[in-house]
C-alpha cells in the first residue's frame, strides 16, 4: 500500500513540474512582445490563397520572415492572412503589408496584391496548387 502512495505520488510531482514548466514557457513566449510594441503594432488583413496545412505553413513563415512582422495567421477557409507589424521604416525600406504580399508570392502563393510566378506555383506540391485567378 506504501508503495503505490509513493507511486501515485511521484507520479503527481512529476505531472505538477511540467505543468509549470509549460506554464513558464507559455510566459516567455507571450513576454516576446512587450506592452509599449504590442501598442505600436499594425494589423492588416488580406486575401491569400492556398488549400491546406502546408499552405498555411508556408504562407506564415513567408509572412514571418519579414523584418517587423510579429505574428502571421491564415485562415484556410476563409484565405485570410491577419499579420501583426511594427510599422517602422527600416533603413531606405518600410517594410509594410506590400512587402509581406511579396514574400508570399515568392513562396508561390497568390495573393489580394501580388501573383506568384508560373515557375514558383508549378514547384508547390499537387495538393497546394490551388485553382488560381485570371
Amino acid at each position: 500500500m506504501k508503495k503505490q502512495i509513493l507511486k501515485v505520488g511521484t507520479v503527481a510531482v512529476m505531472l505538477c513540474s511540467m505543468l509549470t514548466a509549460q506554464s513558464v514557457i507559455g510566459q516567455e513566449t507571450n513576454t516576446k512582445i512587450t506592452q509599449e510594441e504590442k501598442e505600436e503594432l499594425v494589423n492588416a488583413t488580406f486575401t491569400v490563397y492556398g488549400n491546406c496545412g502546408m499552405c498555411k505553413k508556408r504562407i506564415e513563415k513567408a509572412a514571418l520572415s519579414v523584418d517587423g512582422v510579429k505574428e502571421a495567421n491564415w485562415d484556410v477557409e476563409t484565405k485570410v492572412l491577419s499579420v501583426k507589424f511594427s510599422d517602422i521604416t527600416f533603413g531606405e525600406h518600410n517594410y509594410s503589408i506590400n512587402t509581406v504580399s511579396e514574400k508570399i508570392a515568392a513562396a508561390g502563393h497568390d495573393t489580394q496584391f501580388n501573383k506568384a510566378s508560373e515557375d514558383v506555383y508549378n514547384a508547390l506540391p499537387g495538393c497546394c496548387q490551388y485553382d488560381r485567378k485570371e
